[in-house]
């Protein structure tokens, strides 16, 4: 039972416990959970989950009041998602499964779990093995898709719908943009090498180890960060995408956030919209 007027994410905390936990678990993560909680700190991503009026917050709210509780984190880098869960059902009894083919963010979702005494289990599995028929009552997506390669997503989209009782909802955020190419390349990997250090430079977050190797993290996961931009060029794309996956879309809005300055000249060149999808299986 989650309980109490709110839940804090105490992210400082939980970024130098998931840098130590990412160097010693991560195997072919790249260097996204080892920085994840660091990009969130320093406003250089589009998440935005630590906002409590968000329009996700709300329409999590709205479905979980309605008796929808058995509820999966279809990816999770951190515990953003987990986070957002335990406000949105403040005082329902929910059960969460949080799912991640990665060891680091399930730990941490553990950790955190244990110290709010959320009812959670975690599920060590790669989405293109998920088989949980009439499971859900909610499956959360944020991000992952554009981590799956092209010719998996609709399949691994058929297989959440499956997933879902009659009633289910998928929760869908998801973005639009252009490809990361020619000059704003080198403009992305050595930005973020310099406006994520800077940031938390200025709010007083202690890097968690020696500047110029912290640099080079960013670098490698701007470059990795290149293969996901693009992904989905307009929402017909996700539209049609959800069709063929067997979805019926309930609700579809357009989202901003609020990033550090540099950070949003930037993503503004990419043209990058940002989405929130309700669908229901069709």
């Amino acid at each position: 039972m989650t309980s109490g007027p709110g839940f804090h994410e105490d992210l400082r905390h939980i970024a130098a416990e998931g840098f130590q936990l990412a160097n010693r678990l991560c195997r072919d993560c790249g260097q996204l959970h080892a920085l994840w909680p660091y990009i969130r700190l320093a406003r250089a991503t589009s998440a935005g989950l630590e906002d409590a009026t968000s329009q996700l917050q709300s329409e999590l709210t709205a479905l979980i009041a309605a008796n929808r509780r058995d509820v999966l984190v279809a990816g999770s880098a951190d515990t953003g998602l987990l986070t957002l869960l335990a406000r949105s059902g403040a005082g329902y009894p929910l059960d969460i499964v949080v799912l991640d083919r990665c060891e680091t963010p399930l730990e941490l979702c553990r950790r955190l779990a244990q110290r709010w005494s959320l009812r959670i289990a975690t599920l060590r599995e790669d989405l293109v093995d998920l088989d949980r028929p009439g499971s859900f009552d909610i499956v959360l997506v944020y991000g992952t898709l554009h981590f799956l390669a092209a010719d998996r997503r609709a399949d691994v989209l058929a297989r959440m719908r499956r997933s879902l009782r009659p009633n289910g909802r998928l929760v869908l955020r998801i973005n639009t943009s252009r490809p990361i190419e020619g000059d704003l390349t080198e403009e992305g990997r050595d930005g973020y090498a310099d406006w994520v250090p800077d940031e938390l430079n200025r709010i007083a977050v202690p890097l968690p180890e020696p500047p110029e190797a912290f640099r080079e993290r960013l670098r490698v996961h701007a470059k990795s960060r290149e293969n996901r931009e693009g992904a989905f060029n307009s929402p017909e794309d996700i539209r049609a995408l959800l069709t063929q996956a067997g979805f019926a879309t309930r609700d579809w809005l357009e989202i901003g956030v609020k990033l550090s300055e540099p950070v949003q000249e930037f993503v503004e060149k990419t043209g990058k919209r940002r989405y929130l999808v309700i669908a229901e299986p069709g």
